[in-house]
This record gives structure tokens, C-alpha cells and sequence, in this order.
């Protein structure tokens, strides 16, 4: 029932057909491959070939704060990245994550200086051009040296023509390396696959949202386990959907920190049967059924910022009521996040709640 959120610290784009050209302050990444028609023996600047691969990095400090919080359990890691714009997409394609084996320097580059910056990570080098910065090393390039190195652990993510082109896709082989086997975290490196790269005439373009842009889409790293509990005690479990749901404990306003703040559902009968009783009837609080979920809706644009998930957003009950934790630290800050409930009765009739409880994240 809990899910965890960083945001990438570095990323930039590398362009085969400027091999020198640094864009790590960009605000937008991309993945694409424009090719010729005949195929050119060496990709440098001046050839129809342009092959353009990102690099996402998230810091190791944030990466360890996020396993600590897991604190042992069996976690999930997914990559998000959101789509700007798209060019010539096939009704199906691949994207690949790989691991990236070498560390990088981001640089303050941008696509559209001129002339270009060349002060940072690019597709001949990990670091400045031409100023002694290690070269990409290893034997998995298109035609020559560069575009980046990796190890052989990748993951990837298939496209239908009715899908949504966001990636969302589970790293979690990758993420393990880093926080288990002590492997060095130099990043994520996301590309075409070498068929569609090496396909002559091949041309398909995908930009994505960098770190670095002014909306609120940037490459994300998502942590999801499961630390819920079930024990009802004393408390009678709703059956019906006469019953009003509250969510009492709502402060309304948040630091975009570490925090896990926990929130209470008070779950009462609409119209409770009449009883002898020396309190009132109408503040009995019951337990909502084990299968009930969370989600977080970004007020404005309406888009589920944590969906609902029936293995990691699982609302818990203790003798007290039910309740579900919600970590702040992913949640983008100067703005406004509604919480939404959903309840499967033992009628298998679907409760969908929205009562407005929303709350606004600030620096």
C-alpha cells in the first residue's frame, strides 16, 4: 500500500550526427533514429545518419533514501518518462532501458545553441569534447565507438497503436543491481533497438519531458511494495452503499519532503438502524472491505499522479478504522492533489468515492 517517488538529478540527449554537442540543460529528451536510405560507414557530423539516445540519472543518496524506506520488502521500480511530441510512429514499436556502465557529467547544454556547447556528456564522450573527458568505451555501438556503454541488464517497453506512448516501464532488474548487488548507479540509457537503429531509412522520433522543463513532467522513479495490514478488531466491515466516507485527519497543506502522512477514513452508515445506545448512533465507525484502494488526482489537470493499484495502493484497518500512508516527497510542489477511494463491497458493487478531500504541496 505504499509508493514511493524521486525525481532524476541529471539526463541529456546524445546526437550521433553532433558528436561533440552537449544538451544536458535541455528541457526536452529525446529517442529517435533518422536515417538515410543508404546507410553511412561512420556516424559523425555531416552524415544523413542521426541516431539520438537520452541518458536519466537519479541521484544515489535519493535512490538509497527510498530503499531504506522500504525498509526490506519485495519493491517494484518503474521508469516514467512523459511524452512532448512524436513523429512517424509505427502502429507498433520498442523502446529499450538500458543500464548505463560508465558515469557521465551532465553539462548545460542546449539543442539550440549556437554555437553548440560542448561542456558535458555527448555521443563521442562521457564528459567535455575534445578536452581529454573519457571516451564511450566497449564492443555494442552502431558502426563505431559512441552513443554510450552499457551493461547487458535492460528491460523493455512494447507499444500498441491505441497505447498510451508515455513509458512507464518496470526497472526493477536495474534498480536491484544498484541497491542490492552494489553495482555503480551511472543511470538509465533509453533508445531504439539496434534493429530499428541499424534499419536503413528507418525514421521515427520521440521527445520527452527532461529535469530540466517547466511543467510538471519530469523523468520520475517510482517505488511500489506492499506494507499493508487487515485487522478489523471490534469494528463491523461496511456491506452497503448507504455509507458516507470521510476522510477526518486532512491538514490541507504539505512539505513536499520525506514525510509519510498517514490518513484516516471514517466510514458510518447513512441511515444506521435505530439501537438502545447512550452515545449517538450516527458516529459508529465501521471498517471499509479489505479490498479497498487509494489513488492521488492532480486537481487541475485531472491526471492520476498515483493510480489505483490493487497490490500497492491496498487501504489498511486496524481496530481503529481504516487508513493508508502517503509518502509527500514525489509530489510536485505549488500544487493541488485530490484523494480518490475506491471500495469492492462483498456485493461486488464498486463504490467510487470523490468527496473533494484535496490538499496542496509546498516548498
Amino acid at each position: 500500500m505504499a509508493v514511493y517517488k524521486i525525481f532524476a538529478s541529471a539526463d541529456a540527449t546524445m546526437y550521433s550526427a553532433y558528436p561533440g554537442q552537449n544538451t544536458g540543460l535541455d528541457e526536452i529528451l529525446e529517442v529517435a533514429c533518422y536515417n538515410s536510405s543508404v546507410p553511412s560507414a561512420v556516424l559523425s557530423a555531416g552524415t544523413a545518419d542521426d541516431i539520438r539516445r537520452s541518458l536519466v540519472l537519479f541521484s544515489t543518496s535519493d535512490l538509497q533514501t527510498a530503499y531504506s524506506t522500504v525498509n526490506g520488502a519485495n519493491f517494484s521500480s518503474s521508469l516514467k518518462l512523459y511524452l512532448a511530441n512524436a513523429q512517424n510512429l509505427n502502429t507498433t514499436y520498442n523502446i529499450e532501458i538500458r543500464q548505463a556502465s560508465q558515469s557521465w557529467d551532465m553539462g548545460t547544454g542546449l539543442y539550440s545553441d549556437n554555437p553548440i556547447t560542448e561542456n558535458g556528456v555527448c555521443w563521442n564522450n562521457t564528459g567535455s569534447y575534445n578536452s581529454g573527458s573519457t571516451n564511450w568505451i566497449g564492443s555494442q555501438y552502431l558502426y563505431t565507438q559512441g552513443g554510450g556503454s552499457w551493461t547487458s541488464t535492460y528491460v523493455t517497453q512494447s507499444f500498441g497503436y491505441k497505447d498510451y506512448k508515455d513509458v512507464n516501464v518496470n526497472v526493477t532488474p536495474i534498480v536491484t543491481n544498484w541497491l542490492v548487488n552494489n553495482q555503480p548507479n551511472d543511470g538509465f540509457l533509453v533508445k531504439l533497438p539496434l534493429s530499428t537503429e541499424q534499419n536503413t531509412g528507418s525514421y521515427i522520433g520521440l521527445s520527452f519531458f527532461s529535469t530540466d522543463t517547466h511543467t510538471i513532467y519530469p523523468p520520475t522513479l517510482e517505488f511500489k511494495w506492499d506494507d499493508s495490514s487487515y485487522s478489523t478488531g471490534s469494528l463491523t466491515v461496511v456491506s452497503g452503499n448507504n455509507t458516507i466516507l470521510t476522510i477526518g485527519n486532512n491538514a490541507g497543506v504539505f512539505k513536499n519532503d520525506t514525510t509519510k502522512y498517514v490518513f484516516r477514513v471514517s466510514a458510518r452508515d447513512k441511515y444506521p438502524a435505530r439501537s438502545f445506545s447512550t452515545g449517538s448512533i450516527y458516529t459508529v465507525n465501521k471498517a471499509l472491505p479489505s479490498a479497498s484502494y487509494w489513488a492521488i488526482q492532480d486537481v487541475k489537470t485531472e491526471e492520476m499522479v498515483i493510480d489505483f493499484d490493487t497490490s500497492y495502493t491496498k487501504i489498511s484497518c486496524d481496530s481503529s478504522g481504516s487508513f493508508f500512508p502517503i509518502y509527500m516527497s514525489g509530489l510536485e510542489p505549488e500544487r493541488y492533489y485530490k484523494i480518490l477511494l475506491k471500495i469492492n463491497l462483498p456485493t461486488g458493487e464498486i463504490i467510487d468515492v470523490d468527496n473533494n478531500n484535496s490538499f496542496k504541496i509546498v516548498r
